[in-house]
């Protein structure tokens, strides 16, 4: 964990504010990989993740950007209504979940919204490195197209295209004549809302693109669930002393919260690995999206927020 200053706050937009975070410590911020996030520890038990910014400082300081979301969990509302210059927070060393690569021949960039961040982030790496590539922001108004200055007036601004003031009939032309050329090595990479990064895939797909081509950020886990339906089972915790009977229509994190016991937790989706917590015995019914196959089949780790169990009973190390 490291801990950071909020050394500038800028209000991007109206609803987006960009946050500038050095160490209290006075030490270089660790390096990392284009696509990089950091979990952001606002207050207690209250996780968020925020996407990396690349700037040529960034050992100095890193930059996040957060949407003030009118259906926020208390995230976003915190940083954008209480969280001001100079005060201290925690964040997680960065890791990257949505990695670029960098070898193809020519890279698609789609970003919808505050998904310019990680998107702003891999157009700059990609043209210091001479990588062909173009982005396509969609906002739905230039007031709120953060970065639009940055982005119209930096090196590679005759490769950005904006589409903030586009009927849906222009934005969707203009995406299909876009995707209308794939080879084996151009890559796609989406960022923003469920919807609006479904639809990418749909019109890439549409124009013959391969699934091992496309690429995205996931905001949301797609609900999993058995065939036969959730059914109950027990959780012991093996360091509490307790044993907790998880209901059919009860996350085994609502559970443990209701029996007292703190999990970090922070997407409550699968995503994010916050909450994840080792198992000692039993099966888990793995639905997360954030550990890998291989991972899962150990059975020694599981997400509390969606995973559930396989056999009657998991005993977990809290």
């Amino acid at each position: 964990m490291l801990n950071v200053i909020i050394r500038n706050k800028i209000l991007e937009t109206p609803n987006i504010a960009s946050f500038e975070l050095v160490r209290e410590d006075g030490e270089k911020m660790p390096a990392f990989e284009t696509g990089s996030h950091v979990d952001v520890h606002i207050a207690e038990g209250l996780i968020r993740q925020y996407s990396l910014i690349n700037h040529p400082n960034s050992d100095e300081f890193y930059k996040i950007a957060v949407l003030n979301d009118d259906q926020s969990r208390g995230g976003s509302v915190a940083l954008h209504n209480h969280v001001q210059i100079g005060d201290k927070i925690r964040i997680s060393e960065p890791r990257n979940l949505f990695p670029l690569n960098v070898k193809s021949e020519k890279v698609m960039l789609f970003a919808g919204g505050i998904g310019i961040t990680p998107i702003m982030s891999m157009a700059i790496e990609l043209n210091n490195l001479g990588v062909d590539f173009e982005l396509h922001y969609h906002t739905r108004s230039k007031a709120d197209t953060a970065f639009y200055e940055q982005l119209s007036h930096c090196s590679f601004a005759s490769k950005v295209f904006f589409y903030c003031d586009n009927t849906k009939e222009e934005s969707h032309d203009a995406v299909n004549k876009a995707l209308s050329s794939f080879t084996d090595n151009t890559h796609l990479y989406t960022c923003g809302p469920v919807g609006y990064m479904d639809y990418i895939f749909d019109s890439a797909r549409a124009n013959s693109w391969k699934e091992e081509n496309l690429h995205k950020e996931v905001f949301k886990a797609e609900p999993k669930a058995s065939e036969s339906g959730d059914q109950a089972f027990k959780l012991i915790l093996s360091r509490s002393g307790l044993e907790i009977d998880v209901a059919a229509d009860q996350t085994a994190l609502e559970a443990i919260d209701a029996a007292g016991v703190t999990v970090d937790v922070s997407c409550e989706m699968g995503i994010c690995g916050a909450c994840l917590t080792k198992v000692t015995a039993g099966v888990p019914d793995h639905r997360d999206d954030f550990l890998s196959d291989d991972e899962k089949s150990k059975n020694d780790q599981f997400t509390p927020c969606c995973s559930r169990a396989i056999s009657d009973s998991l005993t977990l190390d809290l």
